[in-house]
């Protein structure tokens, strides 16, 4: 099956991350969305962004990759970090081994009263058939010294896999963006200033003459459902 494939990171995409002023809600269980007070080794949390341009001959990469740091030991810094290596650095240091290949790679930072998030948005421009699911996210919880899950997320937005799941499908029909939704896949996350969770979700969808892929945002505070600037093109 031949594949177009479209990998657009866009600037207005990262901009809008941070765009938000809602006060959140609270869960006794686990992280909140809450007003709490950041004290101690959180309060030094802070995100760093180098540029790799590593690459062979001419292709070189232009990736900017995240770093968190504190003042201090924080084991929820460590395994983050540890995590942005494993995956993203992984993933630039193999295109820029193979001839013809580069990677890119754009770091969206949004830092609120309590959480401190990377969102990276990366892939292989020039590679066929490429894996479509490229976000990772990166979470630390200031207040609490810890790294927060996709999981923690969701249950601070009140929801489950199963609820949200169907919250996509239902907001997918509202919008009205094809005959059917095949497959949809949360991919990442940050928060927004008001202390909520915002998803990024990548949806395989029929339009009746096409299968696109793309991936969208989906604010479960306010049942939005918004496009972004990336879409494979499935023939």
């Amino acid at each position: 099956m031949k594949k177009l494939i479209a990998l657009l990171i866009s600037i207005v995409l990262i901009f809008s991350l941070a765009a938000c002023s809602k006060t959140g809600g609270d869960d006794k269980d686990g992280p909140s969305g809450g007003d709490v007070e950041v004290t101690g080794i959180g309060t030094t949390a802070k995100i760093t962004i180098t540029e790799d341009k590593q690459g062979t001959g001419t292709m070189l990469n232009d990736a900017k990759l995240p770093s968190f740091s504190v003042d201090g030991e924080s084991a929820a810094i460590d395994a983050i970090n540890a995590r942005i290596e494993s995956e993203v650095v992984a993933f630039c240091n193999e295109a820029a081994a193979e001839p013809l290949q580069y990677a890119v790679a754009d770091t969206a930072e949004v830092n609120t009263d309590r959480y401190l998030c990377a969102v990276v948005f990366y892939g292989r421009p020039l590679s066929v058939g490429m894996d479509h699911d490229t976000v990772a996210s990166y979470v630390y919880d200031k207040a609490t010294d810890s790294e927060v899950s996709i999981d923690d997320a969701f249950k601070i937005a009140g929801y489950d896999a199963s609820s949200f799941d169907s919250l996509i499908k239902t907001l997918f029909n509202q919008k009205g963006l094809g005959d059917k939704l095949l497959e949809s896949k949360v991919v990442g996350f940050n928060f927004l200033q008001n202390g909520m969770p915002e998803f990024f979700v990548s949806i395989r969808y029929d339009t009746g003459f096409d299968e696109i892929i793309e991936l969208i945002k989906i604010n479960p505070d306010t049942k939005s459902f918004d496009q972004t600037s990336y879409a494979q093109f499935v023939a």
